[in-house]
């Protein structure tokens, strides 16, 4: 079997997917994300970013 299961990555420049890095932050937008007075959903709407990533960012805040 000489064709990998899997090609494009290397071809691309990735050595890795993309949605497997973290994602980063600025200040201002942290401190959108970590107020308690907005939503997952509002704060995650705000910034641009998944509702996942503002329920992590909480729970280890």
């Amino acid at each position: 079997m000489s064709k990998r299961l899997f090609s494009g990555f290397e071809d691309a420049g990735w050595d890795h997917a993309p949605w497997d890095d973290e994602p980063w932050f600025s200040p201002a937008e942290l401190e959108i994300l970590l107020d308690p007075t907005l939503s997952v959903a509002e704060a995650a709407d705000r910034v641009g970013c998944v509702e996942r990533d503002v329920v992590a960012l909480r729970r280890i805040a």
